[in-house]
């Protein structure tokens, strides 16, 4: 959900503050050329610029290698409730909900535009065809106004009794030169992904806009009287449109007929585009460069990543009391429920008296659950996946030659975790939020394994961490001088109530 949204803002702000730039300082300028490449930028920059990731502060090597016995720490997950919902509520808010509707709309777009095109596909295999100067003329049976496609020109058999039909094909004859279409299409699939976005919207018109204007500049640059020009522009009737092709459209006369006349900006206003170069390195520094802490802070920080100590809570397992090391030994997986129950209303205290003043934990297991074997008692452990029952033996290292990485990198690494978890219902009915610190080991057959609470808040955000750490799929190993090793890693997850 932090994601899809993160998504939305960051592109929306982006192509806003770009389409600020081009209204502002390049719109009326003559520089159509150099505009058409910063608007295509503008968007294709801002659709992927939710995705990009620099790191602008590196590790110091030579500290991190004197650290022995700390892990790498992983840039902090968070993860947010706004209280219990019913669960209706809790599905139409959900990130499954709205992302479901992205891709709806989405793969809508995209049939409407693979239909578009095979409209035009099924013109140009019906109708009879010439080619000429690099061009294939499509001879349609009527008279409608030309329109290119690719190196397709659309045009009626009885275009030659319009007035002015020869400046109308040299017009969209510059539209198949300059490659327009490509444009076009490029805007088509985009807004598969932007269709949310105003911005996206705004700035697809304008590139098209910029179109006519470069298509007409062309034509007058041939030698075309400006008037007769502007005649045929005033009385030219339109035909038929398709959206992923190039009109000779009337729609943009009017802004048309003024750009002809305008006096060609001159070249020192060149330096217009210095401050959309400067935009787009601030939008760069905003959302993609993170900072990443030194491996001196980030020991200080780890050194101090000791288990907490649980209090005199009593703890109930199925009914049955039990103690924290019997607790330890759960993997959490066969829980069904953890229930956090504290204060004066704890419905234990009658029936357990002293030992439930301080607070209860109620775990219920699934069904035929079997205790873990595992006996690490310095903090919750869990099986990994692809590890056998007896806990490896081999080496832990911090920082290799080669790290380990997960499938897609560490964005996807981050997008899994933050999709996977969920808030506990109980720790938000306690109003329980904190950061929890959990360890884990990439073995040298890229599992994940040895996981465990380094420092943790509350039972029930303790396991829900573990649960999803223990669902990681294999890793591309970490190699040192060319062999698989095992490395540790330590990811800080923060729950935090709204």
């Amino acid at each position: 959900m932090n994601s899809f949204v993160n998504y939305i803002l960051e592109s929306g702000v982006s192509l806003g503050v770009l389409a600020l730039v081009y209204f502002v300082f390049l719109r009326n300028q003559t520089f159509f050329k150099a505009n058409r490449w910063f608007l295509l930028f503008a968007i294709v920059f801002s659709s992927v610029l939710p995705l990009l990731q620099f790191n602008v502060w590196e590790s110091q090597r030579g500290t991190a290698l004197a650290l022995e016995g700390t892990s790498q720490v992983l840039e902090t997950i968070t993860v947010t409730s706004t209280g219990v919902s019913n669960s209706l509520i809790r599905w139409l808010t959900s990130s499954e909900a709205l992302i479901t509707f992205y891709f709806i709309v989405g793969a809508s777009l995209l049939m409407l535009t693979l239909w578009r095109i095979s409209l035009l596909v099924r013109l140009i295999f019906r109708h009879q065809q010439e080619y000429k100067d690099g061009i294939n003329f499509v001879y349609l049976n009527d008279n409608s106004s030309p329109y290119s496609f690719l190196n397709y020109l659309f045009l009626g058999k009885y275009l030659k009794s319009t007035s002015g039909w020869e400046k109308m094909l040299a017009h969209e004859s510059e539209h198949i030169r300059q490659k327009h279409t490509v444009d076009i299409l490029i805007l088509e699939f985009l807004a598969i992904v932007q269709w949310f976005n105003p911005f996206f919207w705004l700035l697809r018109r304008v590139i098209k806009e910029n179109h006519e204007y470069m298509a007409d500049q062309a034509v007058l640059n041939k030698g075309v009287a400006v008037q007769q020009y502007k005649e045929v522009l005033v009385t030219q009737f339109i035909g038929s449109q398709f959206s992923v092709a190039n009109n000779f459209n009337s729609s943009l006369i009017k802004s048309r007929l003024k750009m002809m006349t305008k006096i060609k900006s001159s070249k020192k206003s060149n330096f217009r585009y210095l401050i959309g170069i400067l935009a787009v390195a601030a939008l760069l520094v905003v959302f993609a460069c993170e900072k990443k802490e030194s491996s001196a802070e980030a020991f200080k920080e780890e050194t101090e990543l000791k288990s907490a100590p649980m209090g005199d809570q009593l703890i109930l397992i199925d009914g049955e009391v039990s103690d924290i090391e019997t607790m330890n030994k759960i993997v959490p997986a066969e829980i069904e429920t953890i229930e956090v129950l504290k204060g004066a209303d704890n419905p234990f205290i009658e029936s357990h008296g002293e030992k439930a003043k301080n607070g209860v934990i109620n775990i219920t297991m699934k069904s035929g659950a079997i205790d873990a074997q595992n006996t690490d008692t310095e903090g919750i452990v869990v099986t990994g996946l692809g590890v056998s029952s007896s806990e490896s033996s081999d080496p832990v290292h911090t920082l290799v030659d080669e790290m380990p990485e997960f499938p897609g990198g560490d964005l996807a690494l981050r997008k899994f975790i933050a999709r996977s978890i969920k808030y506990p219902v109980s720790a938000q009915e306690n109003r329980i939020q904190g950061k929890v610190y959990v360890t884990f080991v990439v073995e040298k057959d890229g599992s994940v394994g040895r996981t465990k609470i380094a420092r943790g808040v509350d039972t029930a955000l303790d396991y829900e961490a573990l649960r999803v750490m223990n669902q990681l799929p294999k890793w591309t190993p970490g190699k040192q001088d060319g062999k698989p090793v095992a490395v540790s890693y330590t990811v800080p997850i923060s729950f935090v109530l709204q």
